[in-house]
C-alpha cells in the first residue's frame, strides 16, 4: 500500500473503532479488542460459541501479548478465563466497549495494539491485492486505497459487492463511491460509509485533476498542490552573472 495510507490508517479508524487495551464484546457479540480487532471464531452474532469456536477463540486471544494489573504477562488459562467472562455477557454488547473496562485486568500495551493491527491490515490486504478485481489496487490512488481496505475492516476482505468491484475494475472511482456503502447502517458503520465514499470520490478527483496518486487527499475533501502534469519552471540560468 502508498506510504501515505499505511501513516494515515490508525487515525483514520480513530473515530470509528476507538482504541481499546483490553477485552469487550462489539454490537454482534463477538469479542474484540485493540482498533475493532475481532478475537472470535464464533459464527452467529449475539450467540454462545459452540465448543469448536470457543476453543479457536482461545488460540486467537492467546496469541495477543497479555498483561495482568501487576504487569505480568498472563498465562493461557488466565486469557481464556478472561476471554469467557466477556462472552458471557452478551447483555452489554449494545452498551459499547467501555461497559467492559473493568470485568477483566488484562491489557496490551500501545506497541502490541499497533502491533496486531497491522498485522490484520496486512493480512487483509494480502487477500484483497489476490481477488481479480482489485488486482491493480497498487496502482491505485492512496485515497482509494484507504477506502477500499476500510470497507474490508468492517466486513471482511472476501465481501461480494458485483456492481462496487466492477467499477474499480474500471478505475470508475465516482461510480464505486455510490456502491461502497454497506449495512446496517447504525453506529460508526454511518460515519465509516460516509468517509468511505468521500475518499473514492477523492480517488476520482485526483485521476481527473492529473494529481499526485501517492499523495493521500483525506481528510480533505479535494486534492491541492503541484501536478505531476504541470509544467514545472526552468531554472534560472546563472550564466554571466
Amino acid at each position: 500500500m502508498k506510504d501515505s495510507t499505511r501513516a494515515y490508517w490508525l487515525e483514520f479508524n480513530r473515530p470509528l473503532e476507538g482504541r481499546v487495551d483490553y477485552m469487550y464484546l462489539d454490537v454482534k457479540g463477538l469479542v474484540s479488542t485493540g482498533v475493532g480487532n475481532l478475537i472470535d471464531a464464533t459464527r452467529a452474532p449475539l450467540t454462545a460459541p459452540t465448543d469448536a469456536e470457543r476453543a479457536q477463540s482461545h488460540a486467537i486471544a492467546e496469541g495477543l501479548d497479555w498483561h495482568d494489573s501487576d504487569g505480568s504477562s498472563a498465562t493461557a488459562e488466565v486469557v481464556d478465563g478472561a476471554w469467557d467472562t466477556v462472552k458471557a455477557r452478551m447483555d452489554l454488547a449494545s452498551h459499547g466497549g467501555g461497559a467492559f473496562r473493568d470485568l477483566t485486568t488484562l491489557r496490551l500495551t500501545d506497541d502490541e495494539i499497533d502491533r496486531v493491527v497491522f498485522a490484520k491490515l496486512d493480512e487483509m490486504e494480502s487477500v484483497l491485492k489476490g481477488r481479480t478485481p482489485f488486482a491493480d489496487y497498487d496502482n491505485w490512488p492512496a485515497d482509494a486505497q484507504l477506502g477500499l481496505l476500510s470497507m474490508a475492516w468492517g466486513m471482511g476482505p472476501a465481501f461480494d459487492f458485483p456492481r462496487f468491484q466492477g467499477f474499480v475494475a474500471a478505475g470508475d472511482w465516482a461510480s464505486a463511491a455510490d456502491e461502497c456503502r454497506f449495512n446496517p447502517e447504525v453506529g460508526t458503520i454511518v460515519l465509516r460509509n460516509d468517509r468511505d465514499q468521500q475518499l473514492f470520490r477523492n480517488a476520482a478527483a485526483v485521476l481527473a485533476g492529473g494529481y499526485d496518486p501517492e499523495v493521500l487527499v483525506f481528510p480533505a475533501t479535494e486534492p491541492s498542490g503541484t501536478r505531476p502534469t504541470d509544467p514545472q519552471p526552468e531554472p534560472s540560468s546563472t550564466e554571466g552573472i
